[in-house]
């Protein structure tokens, strides 16, 4: 008698496991994205926090990009959701997802200063 051996079918080019397309799925690619908002002031309008905008080099952060890419940030948060085996294999955490085949660490930088402790 032959064994039926059990194999999970998914896009790997765009998730990391069946799980992570299940939950896609169903649930994540129905939801809504928003867009950063941008500071929009006219010409004359607040000139001080123009200023300080400049001053302190805030105008990429201040006017976000707004073409995005929904089944981007679709797949990133449908991978970036870890099961059981993955968990265990990253020492209790991960901050990494998964889009097109490229992974991508989203861990926290750490600064010298607080990651080391000084005696």
């Amino acid at each position: 008698m032959a064994s039926t051996s059990s194999v999970s079918v998914f896009d790997n080019h765009i998730f990391k496991s069946a799980f992570n397309e299940e939950l896609y799925n169903t649930m994540v690619k129905n939801k809504k994205v928003i867009a950063e908002c941008c500071i929009d002031l006219d010409e004359d309008e607040y000139p001080e926090v123009k200023e300080q905008i400049t001053l302190r080099g805030w105008r990429r952060l201040s006017a976000p990009k707004q073409d995005i890419s929904i089944d981007l940030i679709h797949e990133f948060y449908a991978n970036a959701v870890v099961i059981e085996g993955e968990m265990e294999e990253a020492g209790g955490h991960t901050f990494r997802s998964f889009v097109r085949g490229v992974p991508v660490d989203f861990s926290p930088i750490l600064r010298p200063e607080r990651s080391m402790i000084s005696i």
